[in-house]
């Protein structure tokens, strides 16, 4: 049976349906809107309650549990197969909400460290053009750590996996750190496939830390704008290059429809794309539907590797029904 991790956040979200530079000048005067900005644990406490105050629902989220939660539900029926989550998990009180949810979806969490801290806090005001996010540490203040008291561990456990799916942390040494655990994690199986949803957080600052995690990435996850800050089109071949030298994909979703450029094996790049789709007339909560996205593409790809492109089509379709409910998707919905 094949396995599929996941490496990443646990978050707690508070979303809202308010424009972020309405509370940004009080909250967070050096954040951008419609950007992702790191704040304090002290800011973050302040913002959930002027956020709680102005209607916002709360989730557990963070885009790795986001993925897996849309894999685990998708997996239910037939089980195909095994997956497993590796991170760090925060306290609400005496609780470990996150760990229990993915127990609940019979998803592995010996990957998992348990923190006395709560857990990261995401801040989401949505509207029409997009989100403003703002993220506190909180547990994952320790990812750095936790990185490297638990290297070999972590690797061994990852090396498990045929497929692991890795997305951001805040902290500026986590990309360094997990691509030298994916690195040996490879030395202990080879076929390991390693899939990047790098985010801004990590595609912004660019660098030699990204590019250690891209040359042990096998599939690249951008949205429209991440592509085009890393060159979009016209320079995709080079990205390609940057990736591990087996199989190589790109996947480049945007609000209408993805693309997968394939590596074919000589280094010439196969492109194949949906066509696209207009957005429904209303939008009603679009945060995580990347992370949906995601979730579906991979849970396809690991059962149907050969197949890329109707994954990314399995991976738009949910995040399009994402996108016209509030919060996350849900098994009832997966199974309508």
């Amino acid at each position: 049976m094949k396995r599929l991790g996941f490496f990443g956040a646990m978050n707690r979200d508070l979303v809202a349906a308010i424009p972020g530079a309405l509370i940004l000048p009080d909250l967070a005067p050096g954040a951008a809107a419609l950007m992702e900005s790191a704040v304090p644990d002290a800011i973050a406490k302040h913002g959930v309650e002027r956020l709680l105050g102005l209607g916002a629902a709360e989730y557990l989220g963070g885009s790795a549990f986001n993925a897996a939660r849309i894999a685990a539900f998708l997996n239910r029926a037939e089980n195909p197969l095994e997956l497993a989550f590796f991170g760090i998990a925060g306290a609400v009180g005496d609780a470990y909400p996150h760990l229990e949810a993915l127990r609940g979806w019979q998803v592995d969490v010996d990957g998992v460290e348990q923190s006395a801290s709560p857990p990261a806090t995401c801040l989401a005001m949505v509207e029409s053009g997009g989100r403003t996010l703002l993220t506190a540490s909180g547990a994952n203040a320790g990812i750095a750590d936790f990185l490297a008291r638990e290297s070999e561990k972590l690797a061994v456990g990852i090396a498990r996996c045929d497929l692991v799916h890795v997305t951001s942390y805040l902290h500026p040494k986590a990309p360094a750190l997990i691509a030298t655990v994916l690195s040996r994690a490879r030395q202990l199986n080879p076929g390991l496939l390693v899939s990047l949803d790098p985010g801004a957080a990590w595609i912004l600052p660019g660098g030699e830390n990204l590019t250690l995690l891209l040359a042990q990435t096998n599939i690249l996850h951008l949205n429209s704008e991440e592509f085009a800050h890393m060159g979009g089109h016209d320079t995709t071949a080079s990205l390609a290059a940057r990736l591990a030298p087996s199989r190589r994909l790109i996947v480049a979703r945007t609000h209408l429809g993805a693309t997968v450029y394939e590596d074919m094996g000589d280094g010439a790049l196969e492109q194949k794309t949906l066509p696209d789709t207009p957005l429904p007339p209303a939008i009603v909560d679009a945060n995580g539907a990347g992370d949906t996205f995601c979730g579906g593409f991979l849970w396809h790809f690991a059962t149907h590797a050969n197949d890329p492109l109707t994954a990314a089509r399995r991976g738009f379709l949910l995040a399009r029904t994402k996108i016209v409910q509030n919060g996350p998707l849900n098994s009832m919905v997966l199974d309508a």
